[in-house]
């Protein structure tokens, strides 16, 4: 008697660590998994630094390939926020502040500490803002039509996990909340447009900045104000 063949079994994916082990249990993965890689990635409650993709059918894939294109500058970026790189010394400041992503900006750079850059992000030209704004409502709809919206989720969810610095009463009466929320911002931003990878990028500038810690605050009483630390230095 012939047998006929059960229906196919789908592929499970998890998002894992270097060693393997599930990120949420810190074990062996196990159970139904997700059904694509960049859907594991979305999925992960915690991440640690390299993640890779594995599948039931033993293969293996780093978050640049699970996001496809455009995938390897999200990793650039994600790798730098795992290991809290600073700034290198070479880093042309003042020429990436003026890159805004509203467009290009002729005022001379001022590096301001935590609580005047809060102060001045209170008083960043409304008009400029609302650029920004626009600018950073782009790619989604692009990146939906593209049929890529689990890997815009993906690429997402890491970079707020990894870009996400735990605020405790030692950082003060809010500001290093209202500095930490306004860099996930931008890269929240910076990261979807990354995926784009086939037009000029607004956000590329700023997103390099963003990914040292850096918090460009934008044009505000005729300065182009950054903020660069809790005291300016």
């Amino acid at each position: 008697m012939r047998h006929l063949a059960g229906p196919r079994q789908r592929e499970a994916w998890y998002a894992v660590d270097g060693r393997g082990r599930d990120l949420g249990t810190g074990r062996s993965p196990e159970g139904a998994g997700a059904p694509s890689a960049a859907a594991a990635l979305a999925s992960a409650p915690v991440v640690t630094w390299p993640a890779v993709a594995a599948s039931s059918g033993a293969r293996t894939i780093s978050v640049a390939e699970a996001l496809g294109q455009g995938g390897g500058r999200v990793a650039t970026l994600l790798h730098r926020l795992a290991s809290g790189a600073p700034a290198p010394a070479g880093l042309a400041l003042d020429e990436l502040a003026r890159a805004t992503p509203a467009g290009a900006v002729d005022l001379p750079v001022a590096a301001f500490g935590l609580a005047d850059a809060v102060l001045a992000a209170g008083e960043v030209d409304p008009d400029w803002m609302a650029v920004v704004d626009e600018r950073r409502s782009v790619p989604r709809p692009l990146l939906a039509a593209a049929g890529r919206t689990t890997e815009l989720e993906a690429a997402l969810h890491l970079a707020m996990l990894l870009g996400t610095r735990p605020v405790g009463p030692q950082d003060g009466d809010g500001g290093a909340r209202v500095a930490s929320g306004a860099r996930l911002w931008l890269l929240g931003a910076g990261v979807s447009w990354a995926l784009i990878e086939d037009g000029d990028d607004p956000f590329a500038a700023w997103t390099e900045l963003v990914s040292y810690g850096i918090w460009p605050v934008g044009p505000t009483g005729g300065r182009l104000v950054v903020c660069v630390g809790p005291d300016g230095e």
